[in-house]
């Protein structure tokens, strides 16, 4: 790659999903907490609750490890939220792995620090059809990874 490319690998709808989807789970505890005091005990409350919770969780998820991924010339440049940005040289990806939400695709790729430990990030790429994107960052980077390898 040339010295000064720079390659954007994480949707740019990241942010927004991100803070959107905060503020719906926000709201929706108050809605959530009226609707349950009407009502009497029965399992349908139990089901909400567990999807609630399942939601609440995957939104720390996200702030914890999702980030914005960039390959800038011969480096891969993640910044994690309230992180620093770190640089990282194509052979220390490891292997992609992804999951589909609706038409959101989350990639999660483990990185080798200096100090051999390793860091995972989660990079969201946005395939609806009012965003415009059809970046592929789970390819980009089996990509990236495979020309590190067959240089050395």
């Amino acid at each position: 790659m040339g010295s000064n490319t720079e390659i954007k690998l994480s949707s740019n709808w990241t942010n927004l999903g991100l803070y959107l989807g905060t503020i719906v789970v926000l709201i929706m505890i108050p809605i959530l907490a009226k609707v349950t005091q009407d009502q009497d005990f029965h399992m349908g409350m139990i089901v909400a609750a567990a999807v609630f919770i399942a939601l609440i969780g995957f939104i720390v998820y996200q702030f914890m490890y999702i980030c914005d991924a960039r390959v800038i010339g011969d480096k891969l440049v993640l910044k994690k939220k309230f992180r620093a940005a770190k640089h990282y040289p194509f052979d220390k990806i490891g292997y992609p792995k992804s999951f589909h939400l609706k038409r959101s695709k989350y990639t999660i790729v483990e990185m080798q620090n200096e100090d051999k430990s390793q860091e995972k990030y989660l990079i969201m790429n946005n395939r609806s059809l009012l965003s415009f994107e059809s970046k592929d960052a789970e390819q980009t980077l089996i990509d990236l990874r495979n020309m590190a390898m067959r240089s050395k």
